[in-house]
């Protein structure tokens, strides 16, 4: 990851749970493991890892209390909605960085793996879409 990039991400983490000094060790942990996806993969296929990523959440969460496979299983699913292709060591190493994401989230709910996603797709974004593009 560039340090641009790295840079990127710990300001919406900031923006979104206060000073790095004073985040809970489950943000923390977060932030490290995000790097590892945004490192692993860049901020292109970042993006749609982190998209995929936030869309089975989402779907794993609408279908709390009945039966279905899971957040790896919605995951594999919205990757494959989007052509994610043959696997490598960087897409293994995103993978399994999700996938503990997702334990921690379990683990330490508070304040949640929406929200920490949601700070990594907006960084991935400003990172491809630079801010001066927009005028």
């Amino acid at each position: 990851m560039t340090t641009h990039m790295e840079h990127l991400l710990n300001v919406r983490l900031c923006e979104r749970f206060g000073d790095a000094a004073g985040w809970s060790e489950v943000t923390r942990l977060t932030a490290s493991h995000l790097r590892v996806v945004v490192t692993a993969l860049g901020a292109e296929d970042a993006l749609t890892f982190l998209t995929a990523a936030r869309r089975a959440l989402d779907e794993e969460e609408s279908r709390a209390g009945t039966i279905h496979l899971g957040f790896g299983a919605h995951l594999w699913t919205h990757l494959e909605d989007v052509s994610w292709g043959a696997s490598s060591l960087a897409r293994t190493s995103a993978w399994d960085a999700m996938l503990t994401l997702h334990r921690l989230s379990v683990l330490a709910p508070d304040p949640g793996l929406g929200a920490h996603l949601d700070s990594a797709v907006d960084a991935c974004r400003l990172r491809l879409v630079p801010a001066a593009a927009g005028f």
